[in-house]
């Protein structure tokens, strides 16, 4: 037989095959048909290549079933690993929040509105009032209009109860106090700081009676009684130097920072009844001695922590300083803090230079004269050098 051929058997027809090999008279004639030999068959191959794709076939989809079941399960196992994490109870422990909340601290028994209508005066419109403004003009016109003058209170500063009284002890404003007000100048704020001129010419007589420096004493008494109770002062006397009622006495003048070398530290007094009382048995006990300088007292003011908001500055003499202070203004006052001067019996020069503060920082400027409080145009009627 020429070609290939195939055999083609089962396991029973392999044990026959054997048989015959050894005795082929011994294979049995029924086996024969189980036992054949052929040329090669296209269909009988084309039946095999189809059984053996089947049976891959099935093989894929069975591993394919059991991939996706055993992707399935460990799925199934992460979630169920996730719930037991999640339902695992978690203690957290929440801070607290305690507050502290402050007395309230003891206020001035307000004042009766009789009593205020009796003691308050008008006060005398400043010099930024909205006054009308007189233009000169050669020109004669049928309508008269009248010079503005500001008007003068009749009562005589630091001699008389009738004015002045109720006036700085009101509550609120944009810087948190009451504000203050001294020889009539009013303003708002919760630091103020009082720099009086302690120097020997305010022993000099008043015009009124008594001394320079009674008047100064009782105003500074008035004013600091006024503040709210949230309000911070300090009091700077000056004199040749500058001094707290923390200097050393008695001599405190001549203690005191002439304005070279370090700034010493100025303190703050709380505006309560009881530390008012301190400053005020201070500034009674406080002598009045030496020259006149306005630099150590002002740096001194605006070297404070917290810096002041209100910011008063009164003298009686002409300061040999004057011109370095207008000149330094920007260096003492880095802040612009406003500074209301106040000119204390003092016309000419001195007075001008004052009112050049004022306005230098946005202040306002008033003049003590003859007892009377003068502003605006009054004031400046009495800055001219023919009065020095």
């Amino acid at each position: 037989m020429t070609g290939e051929a195939f055999l083609c058997f089962n396991h029973d027809s392999q044990r026959n095959l054997l048989a015959i090999l050894s005795d082929p008279t011994s294979l049995p004639l029924k086996t024969m048909s189980e036992i054949y030999v052929t040329e090669t068959d296209p269909d009988q191959l084309a039946v095999n290549a189809q059984a053996v794709k089947i049976a891959n076939d099935r093989r894929r989809r069975q591993e394919g079933i059991q991939s996706a079941v055993t992707a399935f399960l460990g799925f199934g196992v992460v979630l169920a690993m996730l719930a037991i994490i999640a339902l695992i109870p978690s203690r957290k422990d929440i801070p607290q929040i305690v507050s502290y909340q402050a007395a309230a601290p003891e206020e001035d028994p307000p004042m009766k509105m009789k009593e205020l209508t009796n003691n308050a005066q008008p006060k005398p419109p400043g010099a930024s009032s909205t006054m009308a403004k007189v233009i000169a003009a050669q020109a004669t016109s049928p309508v008269a209009v009248p010079i503005p003058v500001t008007a003068n209170p009749d009562s005589l500063f630091g001699m008389e109860e009738d004015f002045g009284a109720g006036f700085g002890s009101g509550v609120g404003d944009g810087d948190g106090g009451g504000g203050a007000t001294f020889f009539g100048s009013h303003r708002r704020g919760r630091n103020v700081v009082f720099c009086v001129d302690f120097s020997g010419s305010m022993e000099s007589d008043a015009e009124t009676g008594g001394t320079r420096i009674s008047a100064l004493k009782k105003e500074l008494e008035k004013a600091i009684s006024g503040l709210s109770a949230n309000m911070n002062v300090s009091v700077i006397f000056f004199s040749t130097t500058g001094w707290t009622i923390d200097t050393k006495g008695p001599d405190h003048y001549s203690n005191g920072w002439s304005g070279v070398g370090k700034v010493p530290s100025v303190t703050w007094y709380p505006a309560n009844q009881r530390l008012k009382g301190v400053v005020i048995d201070a500034v009674k006990k406080m002598p009045a001695k030496g020259g006149t300088n306005w630099y150590p007292p002002l740096k001194m003011a605006f070297s404070m922590e917290p810096r002041p908001n209100i910011v008063y500055l009164l003298s009686d003499g002409q300061p040999t300083d004057a011109e370095t202070v207008l000149g330094e203004m920007s260096d003492i006052n880095p802040g612009g803090i406003p500074v209301d001067t106040i000119a204390f019996e003092l016309p000419g020069t001195p007075a001008l230079q004052l009112q050049m503060i004022a306005e230098d920082t946005g202040g306002k400027f008033s003049m003590i004269y003859k007892g009377k409080r003068l502003t605006g145009s009054s004031a400046e009627e009495y800055t001219s050098s023919e009065y020095d």
